[in-house]
């Protein structure tokens, strides 16, 4: 028993370690990776991957997985350029609104079908990532140069600190509240570690479900509005890789994939890992179909490090 929680702490706390070993690995191959320049730049990577990330980890809390964050990303990114030049910034209100309803639907279809989550996320996956293809007729459309003016304010930064990462620090506060002072964050957890006891206790499971899917639509498409004003264009692939990402920030940061466990605060800190170790293969030239590569086992092993072996079976609902 001794032996099982020493190597729970260090699990626990590997994300940590994880970090203070890179940032001294990196700062010691090339020491200005913590100078002024290169932290903007990776606050500002951090940014959408933080908001993609917070919505996903309450999907996963649950036991379920949602495979269409990516294509809700690159499908918010196009509606924000495209209805950037009638609505300025407004736009957001748009792109949010759909995030909304896609992670709704998501969330629906899973409930009242009893289909298995990845199964209905990963078509919704292609349904979201075709209608961006459609909206932008299989490219690109950037914002007019002249309106670029009403983007200006996202230049702004706190020392550092980007304004847009200061927004996803809002947003990390707003989930954070959830997960911690709400009925409905209790209720997630609840549904994640037994969903046979929740409903015992008179949980409403269903809308537990409901909202976490809905959440997570809401923070892709924050995640896709940030990279469209970042990009100043709507590209509609631009969601492709992030997927992975997503749910690397979230397993590497320690929530595990059967539920029930881990917190959006280890996703804060699983985003800020994946964007440095971004960063370094970046700076060491690799290649990001090998980038891929790694995250993929980075993944893989933080399964493996918070499944519960001995215990509960690796389900996703």
């Amino acid at each position: 028993m001794r032996n099982r929680i020493t190597v729970r702490t260090f699990v626990d706390n590997l994300p940590w370690l994880l970090l203070v070993s890179l940032v001294a690995i990196f700062t010691s191959i090339n020491p200005r990776f913590v100078g002024p320049i290169s932290l903007g730049n990776l606050f500002s990577a951090a940014a959408p991957l933080l908001c993609l990330s917070l919505g996903a980890t309450f999907v996963i809390v649950t036991g379920s997985i949602d495979l269409s964050v990516g294509a809700i990303v690159s499908a918010s990114c196009v509606i924000y350029g495209l209805t950037f030049p009638e609505l300025g910034n407004w736009s957001l209100l748009a792109a949010v609104s759909f995030g909304f309803v896609a992670g709704s639907l998501n969330g629906f279809v899973f409930i009242r079908l009893k289909i298995p989550s990845f199964m209905v996320t990963l078509a919704a996956a292609a349904l979201w990532k075709s209608m961006a293809l459609i909206m932008v007729g299989g490219g690109a459309k950037g914002i007019p140069l002249p309106l670029w003016k009403g983007l200006r304010w996202s230049e702004a930064s706190l020392g550092v600190v980007p304004i847009l990462f200061v927004i996803s620090l809002a947003v990390f506060a707003a989930y954070y509240f959830i997960q911690s002072k709400t009925a409905l964050g209790r209720a997630i957890f609840a549904v994640g570690a037994s969903e046979r006891a929740a409903r015992m206790f008179g949980l409403k499971v269903n809308s537990a479900k409901f909202w976490a899917f809905a959440l997570s639509g809401v923070g892709s498409a924050l995640a896709g509005a940030i990279y469209s004003i970042e990009l100043k264009t709507s590209l509609a692939t631009v969601g492709d890789p992030v997927t992975l990402l997503a749910i690397a920030a979230v397993v590497i940061g320690g929530t595990p994939l059967t539920g029930g466990r881990g917190s959006v605060l280890r996703t804060l800190l699983g985003a800020l890992l994946v964007v440095i170790i971004q960063n370094g293969m970046n700076t060491g030239a690799v290649d990001p179909y090998w980038q891929q590569i790694v995250f993929g086992a980075f993944t893989i092993v933080a399964v493996y490090l918070n499944s519960e072996r001995g215990g509960r079976t690796l389900i996703v609902k």
